[in-house]
């Protein structure tokens, strides 16, 4: 990676801590606020539940100044399919702030999730745990970062599908919650069965579920779309714990 491009992966992954401040400012509008204008979407976490992008954030930060101080063989790998991962989702922001168009925030998920699960497949070819902090920083980033895509791509597709059919946020709430499910179980199955063992992937999409559950539980207060996500969530873990994950290795581990 040349040091144009290191530069390059530092200054948007900084960029990144700015944008969501701009609708502070006057600039767009936030992107929660545009998410519950019209009601609270069953498929929609609880607010709380985002934090975790200040895990994805932080890691991105410290990945992308240790491959640009001191670099090593797994930084080099894996910096290019972050870097535009980040270059994706700062423009994903700012679109979504600015524009708020449902079918552009989709199409803009597919490309940041294409380079998230690419930098989790090199990390699964290349790097193992070898209790640094260094491969505890890459397999925490990169596996939150490609677990939380799949979340945020997951409950992008109903509001999608709402938008198609010109449905209300309140109308079919069981269908919008297994068009969120559904492609969320399927995509993490995928993940584990020819991408990557990264169990950090898990904890994001167990995490992102979890904060369904407490959004129809509390929010919403549909107590039986709350039970089903539960379910669904168990389920994946379970699956994860109990067959484990062949990733891009035909052993599983």
């Amino acid at each position: 990676m040349t040091f144009p491009m290191k530069l390059f992966f530092l200054v948007v992954v900084v960029a990144q801590f700015f944008v969501p401040v701009l609708p502070q400012l006057g600039i767009g509008e936030s992107i929660g606020a545009r998410a519950t204008a019209a009601g609270i979407p069953p498929e929609l976490p609880l607010g709380v539940f985002f934090s975790i992008w200040s895990l994805i954030f932080l890691g991105l930060l410290g990945t992308a100044i240790l491959n640009l101080a001191a670099p090593d063989a797994a930084s080099e790998r894996l910096s290019p399919p972050l870097a535009l991962a980040a270059f994706g989702n700062l423009i994903w922001m700012l679109c979504a702030q600015g524009f708020g168009l449902v079918w552009l925030d989709f199409l803009l998920l597919l490309p940041i999730a294409f380079f998230t699960w690419e930098a989790a497949y090199r990390q699964d070819r290349t790097g193992r745990f070898d209790g640094t902090g260094r491969t505890l920083l890459y397999g925490l980033t990169v596996g939150l970062f490609a677990g939380w895509l799949t979340v945020a791509m997951s409950i992008s597709v109903p509001d999608l599908g709402r938008w198609l059919l010109g449905r209300g946020v309140t109308d079919a709430v069981w269908q919008s919650l297994w068009m969120t499910l559904i492609p969320a179980a399927t995509l993490a199955y995928v993940f584990a069965t020819y991408v990557s063992r990264n169990g950090w992937y898990f904890v994001a999409v167990a995490w992102g579920l979890t904060g369904i559950v407490a959004n129809n539980w509390s929010r919403t207060g549909m107590h039986a779309l709350a039970i089903a996500t539960a379910v669904i969530g168990a389920y994946i873990v379970f699956r994860r714990l109990r067959f484990g994950a062949r990733g891009s290795y035909p052993a599983k581990l």
